[in-house]
């Protein structure tokens, strides 16, 4: 197969899924903690399994909702409008047949896109030495495109944007999962940064999950699973009174967000390597590098070495690709994630049964273990179906505080973890360290 042709495979879904999106848009180690932090390019989260109903905003399922409460992305947002407008020029001139790096500069540069990378870099510390780290390699990307070294310098530009939104993303709803208690509060201003978060997804990333859905389990979806974890937090932005969240919800529906579009570039990462090797395609390649640069931050402190392997790779030539070895690494750091949240909730660990936090740190490990599922399905005895019930009534039995129940539950999650690190070569089942 061509390089062409693949390019055009690998695009299809986006190209199909753009419109419809942009019309949419009007240290972890310490007792407690999770893998967020509120820059949006740390590591910490919580979870939980409220009962609020996510179709109908009203957090107690009963279906009648609040009328005084917005929606879910009513607040207006001009400038997520006029930036992802430009990155759709983008990501629709990068499909095309013979990319212009001309188009390219013009949907950047003094424009809303550019204006958010700006102002999601100062806000997410990524700035080195007075430089705004990402507008300046953007910028690189696009002159070195303009001089002619490589039409695929073009990619890096868009997949550049992704990873600024998705941080920016991270850090707006670490934000508000955070956001004490205080009767001076405003809500408004919290489901101003909510809804602002969920337009950047709506509008943006929301192409890359269905790409990802499309290629990932078909019991699966990471789409519906952002869609769900952004429907409960708004949901929760109100709690017992209007002035403090319910961190039972919004905790939890942080990390589903999150760790869900870990998820969806675990898919991407894995599937393009996979045609980049079988095709020699070094598009794909690309596309593959880009993705794996939204979880770089996973790898570190689970399978710190696995980043450079992985970049190697996918920057080499595209022969010579191990897809496997790719997933391979990327599943070392998942499973060490997630075997934290297995047992970290139990009294000899951080202590936090039946509190919020124990419910944020449960529903994180749910959603990691997502990432490493498909391969699990290898191990003697494993039912999927069995194993993510598990996680329910690990779930359940932290949030109403029953320790027997949890205890044993616990003792069954942790185990096929181990099993699965095992057969990733892992000498000792650990949840943090970089040594295999």
């Amino acid at each position: 197969m061509t390089t062409t042709t693949s390019r055009t495979r690998l695009s299809l879904s986006l190209a199909l899924a753009l419109p419809l999106a942009l019309g949419a848009c009007t240290d972890d180690d310490a007792p407690g903690a999770t893998d967020d932090d509120t820059t949006g390019d740390g590591d910490g989260d919580t979870t939980g399994d409220g009962d609020g109903d996510p179709t109908t905003g009203d957090g107690d399922g009963d279906g009648d909702g609040d009328s005084d409460k917005p929606n879910l992305g009513d607040t207006p947002n001009v400038l997520c409008e006029a930036a992802t407008f430009n990155l759709a020029k983008i990501t629709a001139e990068n499909q095309g047949a013979n990319p212009s790096p001309e188009a390219i500069e013009a949907a950047y540069v003094d424009t809303g896109l550019q204006q958010f990378v700006q102002m999601a870099g100062a806000a997410t510390g990524r700035i080195d030495g007075g430089v705004l780290i990402d507008d300046a390699a953007i910028l690189e990307s696009i002159e070195l495109a303009l001089g002619g070294a490589d039409p695929r310098d073009m990619l890096d530009v868009e997949w550049r944007v992704y990873a600024i939104i998705n941080k920016y993303i991270r850090r707006e709803i670490s934000a508000v999962s955070s956001a004490l208690p205080d009767p001076a509060n405003d809500p408004a201003l919290l489901y101003a940064r909510w809804d602002d978060a969920y337009c950047y997804w709506d509008a943006a990333l929301r192409p890359l999950a269905q790409l990802a859905d499309s290629v990932g389990p078909a019991s699966d979806s990471t789409e519906a699973d952002i869609d769900e974890g952004f429907a409960r937090g708004h949901a929760g932005i109100e709690g017992a009174q209007p002035w403090a969240i319910d961190p039972w919800e919004l905790g939890p529906a942080k990390q589903i967000v999150e760790k869900s579009t870990f998820t969806m570039a675990h898919r991407l990462v894995a599937q393009w390597s996979a045609d980049a090797a079988s095709d020699s395609n070094t598009y794909a390649a690309r596309q593959a590098y880009g993705a794996f640069e939204l979880i770089v931050d996973r790898m570190a402190g689970r399978n710190t070495p696995g980043i450079a392997i992985v970049q190697a790779a996918l920057t080499g030539d595209p022969a010579s690709i191990d897809a496997d070895d790719i997933v391979k690494q990327m599943n070392i750091a998942f499973a060490k994630r997630t075997r934290k949240y297995t047992s970290a909730a139990l009294p000899e660990n951080d202590n936090v049964m039946g509190t919020p936090e124990g419910a944020t740190g449960t529903t994180e490990g749910r959603i990691y273990s997502k990432s490493i599922e498909p391969y699990m399905l290898a191990l003697p005895g494993f039912d999927l179906d069995a194993y993510r019930q598990t996680w329910d009534q690990w779930i359940d039995a932290v949030v109403t505080d029953d320790l027997p129940a949890a205890q044993a539950l616990s003792v069954e999650l942790t185990d096929w973890n181990c099993q699965f690190q095992a057969t990733l070569g892992i000498a000792e089942c650990t949840a943090s360290a970089d040594e295999l």
